[in-house]
């Protein structure tokens, strides 16, 4: 693979945690959502905390996890205790924080770090910039970790997810653009 999963303590850490929460189709969209992201995200990026931004961004969506905020706060909060407790700059838990409640947002992020986690899960789950990622890259990192029954489990989740939090990120992004339609579309899918 030409991107490569950031060597840390810290990285190792984030993608235990995500392992212990997540069910194997969510672990490996966490790690797909990283290196699609920074694949196709240049700039100054805080490789590490893009990485565990990207493990723990959906931990919000996981019977461990799941708390009565929607699922970006949720998660976005169970990275900053997961953070604060390794000794992180209180500047780099605010970024990968960001990272996680922006990473739904429709508006291209303009923070590299940001933006690899928002490139990453958008082109994951819909495909949207696919184009961007070699398909020899594309497919080490599906063999690696692939899809699983992705669909139909982040189908699920989201729609679970919309109806708790009917004012939520899901449920925003279901109104504008009718994400939900989308997933079973995705062309990564037919690679």
């Amino acid at each position: 693979m030409r991107v490569t999963i950031p060597d840390s303590p810290t990285a190792d850490a984030a993608a235990e945690l995500a392992r212990m929460a997540a069910p194997p189709f969510l672990l490996n969209h966490s790690y797909r959502t990283y290196l699609f992201g920074a694949a196709t995200v240049a700039g100054d990026v805080d490789h590490e905390a893009a990485f565990v931004a990207a493990m723990i961004h959906d931990l919000g969506l996981t019977d461990t996890h799941r708390g009565t905020q929607e699922f970006g706060v949720v998660s976005a909060d169970v990275a900053g205790r997961f953070l604060s407790n390794r000794g992180w700059e209180p500047d780099r838990i605010r970024l990968v924080e960001q990272a996680i409640l922006r990473h739904t947002n429709l508006q291209r992020e303009d923070d590299p770090t940001n933006r690899v986690v928002q490139a990453g899960a958008t082109i994951d789950v819909v495909g949207l910039g696919l184009e961007a990622i070699d398909r020899d890259e594309l497919t080490t990192v599906l063999r690696r970790y692939p899809r699983l029954d992705f669909v139909s489990e982040m189908h699920t989740a989201f729609l679970d997810e919309m109806n708790r939090h009917p004012e939520g990120a899901f449920a925003t992004l279901e109104r504008a653009v009718g994400i939900s339609g989308m997933f079973a579309r995705n062309p990564i899918d037919r690679s």
